[in-house]
């Protein structure tokens, strides 16, 4: 009986019977928690926000988005006002109504001040939720988080980010099962 018990020294045990393929299975599990938690960091930190100087060069970051995105969209910007008192449901006869049933329409003349003078002539928030609307982009909410260093994904970003991560943990889930054998 000695000869065949030494006849199988030096070769593997079947894992789990001696204890290391629990060991394995938890040190896989915990290289997986380390990869996920980096990926984590990653996504929700962001890059540092450089500082800003005052109030005014926000108002000038909101502005710039706001020309650059209308500018990508291709719209006049007698369209694009068309289209945000559409959304806002502005219309003239509304306004002159004594009490009026909704804020004067916005003008070609409007966003241009909006534009060129952000900080005399101020962006309200109902303007950029109807802007963002109008342009169908993302440009100026972008400019907002941005102070938090983060960004807005489209659903198509959030679907290639989705497929990039289920591949590398794939990659990784075949190197754990690799070295487990």
């Amino acid at each position: 009986m000695g000869k065949k018990k030494d006849q199988f020294k030096g070769q593997l045990t079947l894992p789990g019977f001696d204890g290391t393929y629990k060991q394995a299975v938890n040190n896989v599990y915990k290289e997986y928690k380390k990869v996920d938690q980096a990926l984590q960091d990653i996504i929700q930190v962001g890059p540092d926000r450089p500082a800003i100087e005052n109030e005014f060069e926000l108002c000038q970051e909101l502005a710039i988005a706001l020309k650059q995105e209308l500018r990508e969209s291709g719209m006049s910007r007698d369209q694009f006002c068309d289209g945000v008192n559409e959304f806002l449901g502005r219309t003239e006869k509304d306004y002159a109504q004594n009490p009026p049933l909704c804020r004067k329409p916005l003008t070609k003349t409007s966003v241009d001040k909006m534009i060129s003078d952000p900080t005399n002539y101020l962006i309200h928030a109902y303007h950029l939720f109807a802007f963002q609307h109008v342009l169908k982009g993302f440009g100026i909410t972008n400019t907002i988080i941005a102070a938090k260093g983060g960004r807005v994904m489209s659903e198509e970003d959030q679907k290639l980010f989705t497929r990039a991560k289920i591949g590398e943990l794939k990659t990784q889930l075949m190197q754990f099962e690799k070295e487990l054998r």
